[in-house]
């Protein structure tokens, strides 16, 4: 029996097992796993997002209003405009994720994020395609020595860095400030009983007898209380936390 007389027999039902059609197929094939991951890690407020965005619109409107826009760099300029589209955009995308039903907000979201795709000279995607495309423009500038605007509600007067208290004596007296990179005035993320700090957000050092800022949550393996507990061997553990 050649192929031909196999496939008859099998489409009338005589012989042969019944083939898997390709709509079989195609059902029996597993489901992509859904992408869990957070939209924004971490997640940023909305608050915050507007007052940067004004600051960004009043630095801009400054030096059109007082007529000496030539005294600005082009670039500082332009790159203002740019933020102000970037962060209309994520507050837009921010509306829409917190209601997923409302279809006029991802509608909204989507024209804000091919908006600052226009500005960047680049072709308007898809609504979901350009919004995931926004997270990753946003997450980048976030983490980019972009400069802060002299009134940077982080503190910092523009220069992207600010003088913060790290370490103490053992009697509490605070040592000279030194710079750290500013924040944006974000709310710093909590410290875990897992991190380095046991969840107090300090540290301690006997061989100096120094208490130190925590300046990043960073898990240690095998320290998984479950509550924070200070360190036993910092004189200060049952004392008041030191102010920043």
């Amino acid at each position: 029996m050649n192929s031909l007389d196999h496939h008859h027999d099998n489409d009338n039902g005589t012989a042969g097992a019944t083939p898997m059609t390709t709509h079989a197929i195609r059902t029996a094939q597993p489901e992509p796993a859904a992408d869990t991951a957070p939209a924004y890690d971490p997640m940023p407020s909305i608050s915050r997002l507007i007052t940067e965005l004004v600051q960004e619109e009043f630095w801009t409107r400054y030096a059109e209003v007082r007529g000496d826009a030539e005294l600005f760099h082009p670039d500082y300029l332009a790159d203002r405009k740019r933020t102000a589209l970037l962060l209309r955009a994520v507050i837009a995308d921010l509306v829409a994720l917190a209601d997923p039903a409302n279809t006029r907000a991802a509608a909204d979201a989507a024209k804000a994020a091919n908006a600052v795709r226009g500005a960047n000279w680049l072709t308007t995607r898809p609504a979901q395609a350009a919004r995931a495309w926004l997270r990753d423009q946003y997450h980048e500038w976030e983490n980019s020595p972009v400069p802060h605007p002299p009134n940077c509600p982080g503190g910092c007067g523009g220069s992207g860095e600010t003088l913060t208290i790290l370490t103490w004596q053992d009697d509490g007296t605070p040592l000279h400030p030194e710079p750290v990179w500013c924040n944006r005035g974000e709310p710093e993320d909590p410290h875990g009983p897992d991190c380095g700090c046991r969840g107090t957000g300090y540290t301690y050092d006997p061989r100096y007898g120094e208490r130190n800022l925590c300046l990043a949550y960073e898990p240690q393996q095998g320290q998984d209380h479950p509550a924070p507990s200070a360190d036993p061997d910092d004189p200060w553990a049952s004392a008041p936390q030191p102010t920043r």
